[in-house]
């Protein structure tokens, strides 16, 4: 997946609206439309972050924020892998040196998302 296709607009890392959206059903079945907020990939994986849209969703959040001027307290990452039969899934990260590697690696990235969420507003 290239960066163009997610709505990326020149060295900005930073999304317009019409990024990929992605229909997901957790574990207690419930169905969740998401935006694809950024991809990108890692020591071999291949990763998506997902920003939440309502409360609701804030149970699913992976990455807390430290910024007090957001919205939302933080962002969900998911892992995409291929299931036993070659369709592509996304994975909840479990392993807990991964998620801190790929937040670090969102932060340089893209800066600060609470700053985007705000600046939106």
């Amino acid at each position: 997946m290239e960066l163009n296709d997610l709505g990326f607009q020149g060295d900005d890392f930073l999304p317009n609206r019409s990024s990929e959206e992605i229909d997901l059903v957790d574990e207690r079945g419930n169905t969740f439309q998401w935006e694809v907020f950024y991809s990108f990939s890692l020591s071999g994986n291949e990763y998506l972050v997902f920003l939440p849209t309502s409360e609701a969703e804030y149970y699913l959040v992976n990455v807390d924020m430290d910024d007090p001027e957001s919205d939302v307290p933080g962002y969900i990452v998911l892992r995409l892998s291929n299931d036993d039969n070659g369709d592509e899934i996304l994975e909840e990260i479990l392993d807990p040196d991964e998620l801190e590697e790929v937040a670090e690696f969102v932060e340089d990235e893209i800066g600060l998302i609470g700053q985007f969420l705000s600046s939106e507003e």
